[in-house]
């Protein structure tokens, strides 16, 4: 397995654009159909984090299951991009990604810890000296676990058994690696990349697996829809089958969604987060952030595959979305300063879900006050004694208060779920809140 260069380009700016991503893929396969050595999928591995360890376990059945050759890249020296509380994250992500290899039947250790970063320089040097290894996807699950002590076999032994590059050639190939992750436009390890777009971690997986399930890229002669479906589990929970209801759980706790206006994902979790309080009927504290220093902290690479990512993500649960830039930041604060009068109206919840819908399924500017009056209205509140409020800035207090109880939960980012002792970030969650409240009758 040969360490090959990608030579895509970079994600292009009509990311939202369905059209435009059919156009792509169309002249992707005739490319791939006359160049067969495009037909590849590079894996950008970082050994020490977590997220990557648990994408390497499932790449095996990936490459079993479709005609697609596997190019790895070894990157390291990854700063954290929109993150704030750096600490926060790095906790968060051992947890998450206990979970996580729980729900998809992988392993991680059971008390994990941060690998050091000398032994992750040392793992990256081996996995460095053999990265043209036809063995190297195997080399690269036993030294990862290893490093992980998720393994019988020790870290040790594998140093003794298969050697270092040299210091120089280790820090040559993981600085050339981390500058064609960013020259393709990304910024975050842990991912593939195929065809012009990204699949970051487990998460975006399924969709990878749907893309390469046709006749020409099957393993097998006849696709099965169920090995498909496995891979997009964590699309499956009640609310995608309302129809075959189940009993509601009586034990439930409170809880508290930290979102904002600004983040699509928050756009993707609350509606259904709203079908969820409204089936299982748990109290629901909706807690509005504004995000100035985490915007000003994020890269355009990552501000622009959220965009693409999300209209992606809205895709798979039939959620409208149109938007192709962030919303203005008058807008935000337009809508910020109506949310206290709209709670004060009891129209906390209509207001939210059609302020959302405004910004991301509509596209709508809401530093318009005319686009905004068409929003506050349709949420059943008066917009001459609403206009009175544009200039009120008791949300930045709120917001303050917001953050600081977001952080004191253990969160870092939104959209951020906080059930009991329970704490999930990001929209792809959702499965893991309902899997503890149906779970919380069998205690």
């Amino acid at each position: 397995m040969s360490l090959k260069q990608p030579t895509s380009r970079p994600m292009p700016r009509d990311v939202t654009s369905n059209r435009a991503r059919h156009l792509r893929r169309a002249w992707f396969d005739v490319t791939r159909y006359l160049r067969p050595s495009r037909n590849v999928v590079t894996f950008f591995h970082k050994v020490d984090d977590p997220y990557s360890w648990l994408l390497l376990q499932a790449l095996p059945r990936l490459l079993k299951d479709f005609r697609v050759q596997l190019s790895v890249q070894f990157v390291l020296d990854i700063p954290p991009d929109g993150v704030v509380d750096v600490a926060a994250k790095q906790a968060y992500t051992l947890i998450d990604a206990a979970r996580l290899a729980d729900f998809h039947q992988l392993s991680f250790p059971d008390h994990p810890q941060q690998p050091s970063a000398q032994d992750a320089f040392a793992a990256s040097a081996i996995l460095i000296k053999h990265q043209n290894s036809p063995k190297l996807l195997h080399l690269m699950l036993e030294v990862t676990g290893a490093l992980w002590k998720d393994s019988s076999t020790t870290f040790e032994s594998c140093i003794k058994r298969y050697g270092l590059a040299s210091d120089k050639d280790t820090r040559s190939a993981l600085s050339s690696s981390r500058e064609n992750l960013y020259k393709l436009g990304h910024f975050q390890a842990g991912s593939l990349f195929y065809g012009n777009e990204w699949y970051c971690g487990l998460d975006r997986l399924g969709h990878l697996a749907e893309r390469l399930d046709r006749p020409s890229l099957r393993q097998h002669a006849s696709g099965n829809p169920s090995e498909i479906a496995d891979y997009q589990r964590q699309y499956r929970h009640v609310l995608q089958s309302y129809n075959t209801l189940r009993p509601r759980p009586r034990q439930l706790k409170p809880m508290e969604f930290f979102f904002s206006f600004q983040c699509p994902y928050s756009y993707l979790a609350i509606g259904r987060l709203v079908k969820l309080q409204e089936l299982y009927q748990f109290p629901l504290t909706l807690r509005l952030v504004y995000l100035d220093q985490q915007i000003a902290s994020t890269s355009p690479q990552k501000r622009l595959y959220a965009l693409y990512d999300a209209n992606r993500e809205a895709k798979r649960f039939n959620i409208p979305f149109q938007r192709q830039s962030e919303p203005a930041d008058e807008g935000i604060h337009y809508c910020m300063a109506l949310l206290p009068w709209a709670q004060a109206q009891g129209k906390e919840r209509e207001y939210i879900l059609s302020i959302m819908n405004g910004i991301w399924a509509e596209s709508i500017d809401t530093s318009e006050k005319l686009a905004l009056k068409k929003l506050v209205e349709r949420a059943g509140l008066n917009w001459e004694s609403a206009s009175k409020e544009l200039e009120n800035e008791r949300w930045k207090t709120t917001s303050n208060l917001n953050r600081k109880a977001l952080h004191q939960a253990g969160g870092f980012g939104v959209p951020t779920f906080c059930y009991g002792e329970l704490v999930a970030w990001g929209q792809d969650r959702l499965w893991a809140i309902e899997q503890a409240m149906l779970r919380s009758d069998r205690r």
